[in-house]
């Protein structure tokens, strides 16, 4: 996958999650799990959702920049911190909830962005240097 194309998606699916994160935390409590039988408090969800704006926003910011190998480094390994914790987050919980489609494919989604990552961190940007 180009690398523009990746931050773009990454870029879109992280601001859809923490808009929605933002403005539904009371709505979206169900899904971000308990501790003790007490819901997270809507503040807390609406700070997770201010991350992933900002990190959506470093990656669309960053979508034109040359990316690979040594190019970008820092937002290349920002974003796979965030997607292999993730990874493993979801496979934690998915493991401990078996039945879920939507754990399992938490899991998925961020596997592949850990991947995708991890690839680009890896790959030297090419000869064309200049895209």
């Amino acid at each position: 996958m180009a690398p523009r194309t990746l931050l773009t998606a990454t870029a879109a699916l992280l601001g859809i999650a923490g808009i929605a994160l933002l403005f539904l935390p009371t709505e979206l409590q169900g899904l971000a799990g308990t501790r003790g039988g007490v819901p997270l408090p809507a503040t807390v969800l609406q700070l997770w959702g201010a991350a992933l704006l900002g990190l959506a926003a470093t990656d669309w910011v960053g979508r034109g920049l040359i990316l690979g190998g040594i190019y970008g480094r820092a937002l290349v390994l920002g974003n796979l911190a965030h997607s292999t914790v993730g990874a493993l987050a979801a496979l934690r919980a998915a493991l401990d909830h078996p039945g879920s489609a939507p754990l399992w494919a938490a899991v998925t989604i961020f596997g592949g962005l850990a991947v995708a990552f991890a690839r680009l961190l890896r790959t030297h940007p090419g000869p064309d240097i200049a895209r």
